[in-house]
């Protein structure tokens, strides 16, 4: 049966559920899971009272005793609060600060459930060898580790890549910046609107910045031919083939062919940012399927199982293995063993299978949801991703982020993606997966106010009276 929660905002009533959790755990463990998970995603919105103790037992079939305990364990994560008298309250999932809602990182909703962490780590610290924490492991990972993950990459993404081509890493942005670290020296290729952190590392290696226009399908070929023509041309190329961030567009697979063809023809390394492939399976061939000998191909778990497991991987050429080695050497002395322990028993049991799906499908709904309220306003993609942009002029995106923050809602600055700080063309990349289901549609709402209004005041601006 379905239960009208109110909570202490007047007029709001939501319809919910009341289940447990699947699996073969206690009956407190489920329940207190499935409440939480409905915490986190929305569900139960901040402020509802929650059934009590006796209505509950009875509506779920268990005892009072078990509800109790379910609820306190709630209490101990800072999920609700006990009011004397009054009964349970929701408290704000502690993921964000109170009363602000954060558009500005690019986090997947929240899919694994604490019993599904708790599993998760339980297997691994049973699997790990104790002596592993005694000593250091090779700084590119374990043969055993690098096999394991050269097997799942050739199963989840058609990647067939030998496991000493292979270095695992703490991130993807770890290894985004040993792949730039290690590409020949010379100027970098970027899109003009990139993803900030990798712009970050290569002006802080040094290296010059030639920026690459987009289009609907990403890097346009003819304007990297023409920078690869010029004078002090880019020796490599970093690109988001698949969901690229910021503006979520996607390359054909005769796109995909016609980049390779120009650095092969130009003897370009491609660095391909491969982080969102997992929310698109079928979006095409990684770059360095088609091209080994000249990409190097980087990604982590952050996307489709948890941003929390520090651990991403980087397939390189055959002939910069060594020289990456050492650059990851000198980042860090090796990956965590636990991390490596999570990560095999994440996807030999089938949760990495089980989570990115359901990431997929809340990132379909969400996405969705947000084409319905922005309408044209949203750059046109392929599939759908975890952020959507907005085209407009900087100074324009400027104005809605200051605005939107006044209105407590965080969007990041359209600089910080601008390969090129000086240009005009620029957008909003509005971040869909931190904030919750219920708090998703209004603030949504507001954006687009915002937009609106900030489109109608130019115009007022540069009407003739």
């Amino acid at each position: 049966m379905y239960w009208h929660i109110p909570s202490q905002e007047p007029g709001t009533l939501t319809d919910w559920t009341p289940r447990l959790s699947p699996g073969t755990g206690l009956a407190h463990e489920r329940l207190s899971a499935a409440l939480a998970e409905d915490v986190t995603r929305g569900h139960l919105p901040v402020g509802a009272r929650l059934p009590a103790h006796r209505e509950l037992a009875r509506e779920l079939g268990l005892s009072v005793g078990t509800v109790t305990r379910a609820y306190a364990t709630l209490q101990r994560r800072g999920l609700a609060r006990s009011e004397h008298g009054r009964g349970m309250f929701v408290l704000a999932a502690p993921r964000r600060a109170p009363d602000r809602l954060d558009f500005s990182v690019n986090l997947p909703a929240a899919t694994l459930t604490p019993r599904m962490l708790s599993d998760m780590l339980d297997a691994a610290a049973a699997a790990l060898d104790p002596t592993l924490f005694a000593s250091y492991s090779p700084p590119a990972g374990t043969a055993q580790d690098r096999q394991f993950l050269a097997a799942h990459l050739a199963a989840a993404r058609g990647l067939r890549v030998e496991p000493g081509h292979l270095l695992i890493t703490t991130s993807a942005q770890h290894a985004i910046f040993i792949a730039l670290a290690t590409a020949p020296p010379g100027p970098v290729a970027v899109e003009a609107l990139s993803y900030p952190q990798a712009l970050t590392a290569a002006r802080r290696l040094g290296r010059r910045l030639v920026p690459i226009a987009l289009d609907a399908e990403g890097v346009c070929p003819d304007a990297l031919e023409a920078a690869l023509r010029a004078p002090d041309p880019p020796r490599a190329l970093y690109l988001v083939p698949t969901l690229q961030n910021p503006t979520g567009a996607v390359m054909s697979a005769a796109r995909r062919a016609r980049i390779v063809a120009l650095a092969r023809r130009h003897d370009l390394i491609l660095i391909e940012d491969d982080v969102y492939a997992c929310l698109a399976p079928e979006a095409g061939p990684s770059l360095a399927e088609l091209a080994p000998e000249r990409v190097f191909h980087a990604s982590s778990f952050s996307k489709s199982l948890a941003p929390g497991l520090r651990l991403g991987y980087l397939a390189c050429p055959p002939t910069l293995v060594d020289p990456a080695c050492d650059w990851l050497q000198s980042t860090t002395c090796m990956t965590s063993p636990h991390s490596c322990a999570l990560m095999r028993h994440a996807v030999a049991d089938g949760l990495l299978d089980s989570v990115a799906t359901s990431i997929r499908a809340e990132t379909a709904r969400r996405h969705a949801l947000a084409l319905e309220v922005l309408g044209d306003a949203v750059f046109p993609t392929a599939l759908p991703g975890l952020q959507v942009w907005l085209p407009m002029p900087v100074g324009r995106a400027r104005d809605i982020v200051r605005r939107a923050g006044q209105r407590n809602i965080q969007i990041a600055s359209p600089l910080a993606f601008m390969a090129d700080p000086t240009a005009q063309d620029a957008g909003l990349r509005l971040c869909l997966g931190n904030v919750t289901e219920a708090e998703l549609g209004p603030a949504l709402e507001i954006i687009a106010g915002l937009v609106r209004d900030e489109a109608a005041a130019r115009l007022d601006e540069g009407a003739v009276i």
